[in-house]
């Protein structure tokens, strides 16, 4: 007895030191879209089951979106007759072409497989909520039924018959899912911008008739005051989490920079194909949700993931990074990550899940953790071609900083750069230095758009003014999707002035440099 009444008290004394864990989250979700990729029912009950074990629960199902819908309904049955089918099964091929639907790549759930579904996941605790895009995103909608589009990719938000045909859908959808939220989009509608707050809340109106909850991108969020019942799904900055809170909105939280699972977990070259950029376990670990949210999400955006192994690869184990971090129960990283070694051995062993294995993990590129101290560091570069202001880097100190860049392009160091002069810059060495060596580091990633260059111009003048080429290199084009080289001039030279010139090639894509070099 006196045992036990003294574990009491180191209890009580524990609580008042270290505070109570906080109450898991409402929301403990993961988004897969299906859309981009078909995936079969047997990989999303599998899903379910390790969602169940590892406490997530809530499955956000995208539904529809340009590459293909996915869902039966009977009242408008070309939605799948021709927008669940495409000719191309490779994702990109088929968007960077004329995108034609039909064809036999492709499928949809029918309402009963649906049904079965959602039975299933709701006897294990997770909450199937269905996503049906508004107003954009919708090319396969328009394809089916072109009488409905403002564009060739958004539904025209002045039509009636536009909202008849979402009440249509949305009660046939709200039938088979029995979620008390439905996902309405909302996001990226490029060319009605003055009316999409109005055609929104016309939506809204719908989805209140049938009992439920609007969730949107926050594309969606306006500075009006409004209806708390609309919950804002945060993607981009997480600032606007707390900017929609401020207006009284439920927030989920799911920003693209930690939670976003179509980027590689590993080192890019090791890792199968996917969307670029560099989110390992531990950095989805490191976020940290503003504390009145309803809950966060990680998402699988399938666009360059198009088997059940490939998205599981990229789900796992991060998605019990999300579960960890909504459960309130907050671990040291290194207990955290011996507690998703052992998930993924249950995942890979139990359910036969194709979980990352954390055992074989490369980790982060080794030039990032690498300070250089050359010829260049610390000198003046005037840039005869701007830097994109989008990835700025460390602004003009970025090329000479004596820092460079890891696998990802968004981690501060990389400088990117667009047009088709492509990244031109001159350096200052501030006096007269025997070279014998200029280099510059790219990376290559081709899911962004971000491509090694075609050309390398490098110069050396003692005035500033006048040049003399020291090197005029053409490169070929590289397949390979992730790739990181060190490019530049060797020989023999005494300069006081540098001008490096990177041209993109006939893809005209971004090109991206972290650190140029002299020795």
């Amino acid at each position: 007895m006196l045992m036990k009444h003294t574990l009491t008290l180191l209890l009580m004394l524990a609580s008042c030191l270290f505070g109570r864990a906080a109450e898991p989250m409402d929301w403990r979700g993961i988004m897969i879209d299906v859309s981009r990729h078909f995936m079969p029912l047997d990989f999303l009950y599998r899903q379910v089951d390790a969602m169940q074990h590892f406490g997530l629960n809530k499955l956000h199902l995208h539904l529809t979106d340009a590459a293909g819908w996915r869902m039966e309904i009977k009242s408008r049955p070309r939605l799948t007759e021709v927008g669940a089918w495409r000719p191309e099964a490779n994702w990109q091929t088929w968007w960077d072409g004329d995108r034609h639907y039909g064809g036999s790549y492709g499928g949809y759930y029918t309402q009963e497989e649906l049904r079965q579904l959602v039975t299933y996941a709701m006897e294990r605790g997770v909450d199937i909520v269905p996503e049906i895009e508004f107003p954009a995103h919708s090319e396969e909608v328009v394809a089916a039924y072109p009488e409905l589009g403002f564009n060739h990719a958004e539904l025209d938000m002045q039509k009636s018959e536009v909202y008849r045909f979402m009440r249509d859908v949305l009660c046939e959808v709200a039938d088979v899912f029995p979620s008390e939220y439905l996902h309405l989009g909302g996001d990226e509608a490029a060319t009605q911008h003055e009316l999409q707050p109005i055609g929104m809340r016309q939506v809204k109106h719908i989805v209140d008739s049938l009992g439920r909850k609007m969730i949107v991108w926050d594309e969606a969020l306006t500075d009006e005051p409004a209806d708390s019942t609309m919950v804002i799904m945060v993607w981009r900055n997480p600032d606007t989490a707390k900017k929609a809170i401020d207006l009284h909105h439920p927030v989920i939280m799911c920003p693209g920079a930690w939670c976003y699972f179509d980027k590689c977990q590993d080192a890019p070259m090791t890792q199968p194909r996917s969307a670029g950029g560099y989110l390992p376990l531990e950095k989805v670990y490191a976020f940290r949700p503003l504390p009145d949210v309803l809950g966060i999400q990680g998402n699988v955006w399938t666009e360059h993931i198009a088997t059940p192994d490939h998205a599981e690869h990229m789900l796992w184990p991060r998605a019990i990074a999300i579960a960890q971090l909504a459960s309130g129960e907050h671990l040291a990283w290194d207990v955290f990550r011996q507690k998703a070694v052992e998930g993924t051995r249950w995942l890979r062993d139990t359910l036969g899940v194709n979980a990352f294995n954390l055992d074989t993990e490369v980790g982060e590129r080794p030039e990032r953790g690498r300070p250089i101290r050359c010829a260049t560091t610390g000198c003046n570069v005037s840039y005869n071609t701007p830097f994109h202001p989008a990835y700025p880097a460390a602004g003009e100190c970025t090329l000479t900083d004596g820092l460079q860049g890891g696998w990802s392009n968004t981690d501060g160091r990389w400088q990117g750069f667009i047009g088709r002069r492509g990244m031109d810059v001159t350096i200052d060495l501030g006096r007269r230095q025997r070279l014998s060596c200029i280099e510059a580091s790219f990376l290559q990633s081709t899911g962004p758009e971000i491509f090694l260059p075609s050309q390398l111009i490098i110069s050396a003048s003692n005035d500033g003014t006048n040049f003399t080429t020291l090197q005029h290199t053409t490169l070929p084009d590289s397949p390979a999707p992730e790739r990181y080289e060190t490019l530049g001039w060797k020989g023999h030279t005494r300069t006081r002035f540098i001008r490096f010139q990177a041209v993109p090639g006939a893809r005209q894509g971004w090109i991206f440099c972290d650190e140029i070099m002299a020795r």
